[in-house]
């Protein structure tokens, strides 16, 4: 045996939990979004989009519009809105 583990599906783990999941061994999680949802940033934050697409909520009426392999890092202190355009799955990363 050699020891490395096998392929995790992070797409179904996100759909498979009721909205987020842990990914096992790391500090990652992934979530699975279907409705729109708003939020203050107390930390800074990657996001990675796994499926679907994700329109971004910034201030002062800029956004952003994320699709499948795009990344974006938030910066701490932002009010910001999610609007997904498909169930959209993204893998989030807060800094410590």
């Amino acid at each position: 045996m050699s020891g490395i583990e096998q392929p995790l599906n992070l797409v179904s783990l996100a759909r498979s939990a009721s909205d987020r999941a842990l990914v096992p061994g790391t500090a990652f999680e992934v979530v699975s979004l279907t409705k729109s949802s708003h939020t203050m940033l107390e930390r800074s934050l990657w996001l990675l989009v796994l499926s679907g697409e994700l329109i971004i909520d910034l201030p002062h009426g800029d956004f952003r519009i994320l699709k499948v392999g795009d990344s974006l890092h938030l910066p701490t202190g932002l009010k910001i809105g999610f609007e997904p355009l498909d169930d959209v799955v993204f893998l989030r990363v807060q800094d410590m």
